[in-house]
C-alpha cells in the first residue's frame, strides 16, 4: 500500500520523533516505508496511514540507505489494526518532512523523583519492566516495555542522565501549549480552566517530587504563560477552598483535598486528562480541538 504514513518513535536521547514516510510495500504482517532518517533495528515505531485505515505499532527489522532517504522494514505487533479505506479526494503527495522532536519525561514514565538515586532507578525499572514485559499475559505491552527500557538506559548512565536532565529542564521552562487555547482565556470558563491548570501542575510536582512539592508563582507564570495578574484570583480561590496552601517561602503546594479533587474529576474531564499526562499530551494537532469539561462532580 503506497501513500503517506506518519511514524513516531523514541530516540536514544529520550525524545519522541515524528516524521512523514512514504509506503513502499505492505502485507498483513509488516510494512516497508521510506523515511528521512535511519531507524535502528529493534526500535518500536507507531505508524498510521494518511487515511487512518492502518494504525498501530511495528518493530524495525532492517534499515538501508536509499539515496537521500532510508528504506525501513517493520513487522507489525498485535496492536496494529486495519479499517477499510474511505473515499477521498486525490491529494498531491508532499515531500517527506523531517521529524519533529518532543521530549519524553523518563521520570514520569518510571514514576520516580528527578532526584532519585541509581538504586531507586534500578529497583523501580526492574519492577515495572517485569509488569509490562511482552511475556506477561496480564499486563504485558511491547510499547510500554521498550519505552521503560529506553528510560532506564538513559537514567542509569550518569553522563547520559546529566545531558537528559539539562534538556528536560529547558523543556520544562517552556509553557505548555495547551494554555494557548482560548478555553483558558475567555470568561468564567477560562477562569475555571486556569484553576484546573494550577491544580494539575501542583499535583504532578507533589507526585513526582514529594520532597520538594512547592511551585512558585513565577514558575506558574512561566508554565502557564499567564501574567500573575491573571492568576491572583485563581490562586485566591484555590487557597480559600483548601485545595492549595502557601509555604513559608511563598511556594504553592497541593493539599490532600486538592489531590482528591483532581483524582475524582480526572476520569471525566478532558482538560485534566491532557494536563495530568504531561506536555506530550498537548501537541500542536490538539490545539484545534474544542476542550470542554464533562465532569459530573461539583465544578470549581
Amino acid at each position: 500500500m503506497d501513500g503517506l504514513y506518519q511514524v513516531r518513535w523514541i530516540d536514544r536521547k529520550g525524545k519522541v520523533q515524528l516524521a512523514q514516510a512514504r509506503g513502499v510495500d505492505v502485507t498483513q504482517s509488516g510494512i516497508s516505508v521510506e523515511t528521512p532518517v535511519a531507524l535502528e533495528p529493534g526500535t518500536l515505531v507507531r505508524v498510521q496511514s494518511q487515511g487512518s485505515e492502518l494504525m498501530g505499532a511495528g518493530v524495525v527489522r532492517h534499515c538501508s540507505a536509499r539515496g537521500n532517504a532510508f528504506t525501513v522494514g517493520l513487522s507489525f505487533t498485535n496492536e496494529t489494526t486495519w479499517a477499510p479505506r474511505l473515499p477521498a479526494k486525490k491529494l498531491v503527495e508532499p515531500t517527506i518532512k523531517p521529524p519533529v522532536e518532543e521530549l519524553v519525561d523518563y521520570y514520569e514514565l518510571l514514576q520516580i523523583s528527578p532526584t532519585a538515586d541509581p538504586q531507586v532507578i534500578h529497583r523501580v525499572y526492574h519492577i515495572m519492566a517485569a509488569r509490562f514485559h511482552p511475556d506477561n499475559a496480564e499486563s504485558g505491552s511491547v510499547e510500554r516495555f521498550l519505552a521503560l527500557k529506553a528510560a532506564y538506559e538513559v537514567l542509569s548512565n550518569p553522563e547520559r542522565r546529566a545531558a537528559y536532565d539539562a534538556g528536560r529542564q529547558a523543556h520544562q521552562d517552556e509553557p505548555n501549549p495547551i494554555f494557548e487555547l482560548k478555553d483558558f482565556v475567555e470568561g468564567m470558563e477560562g477562569e475555571t480552566n486556569r484553576r484546573l491548570g494550577v491544580l494539575s501542575l501542583l499535583y504532578n510536582k507533589r507526585r513526582l517530587d514529594p520532597d520538594h512539592p512547592g511551585v512558585s508563582l513565577l514558575d506558574l507564570e512561566k508554565r502557564m504563560n499567564f501574567p500573575r495578574e491573571h492568576l491572583c484570583f485563581t490562586t485566591w480561590y484555590l487557597r480559600s477552598k483548601g485545595y492549595v496552601t502557601v509555604e513559608d517561602n511563598s511556594d504553592f503546594v497541593l493539599t490532600a483535598p486538592g489531590a482528591d479533587y483532581v483524582e475524582e474529576n480526572w476520569p471525566d474531564n478532558v482538560i485534566l486528562q491532557k494536563l495530568i499526562t504531561g506536555p506530550g499530551a498537548a501537541r500542536a494537532e490538539d490545539r484545534g480541538t474544542t476542550l470542554r469539561s464533562r465532569q459530573t462532580a461539583e465544578p470549581l
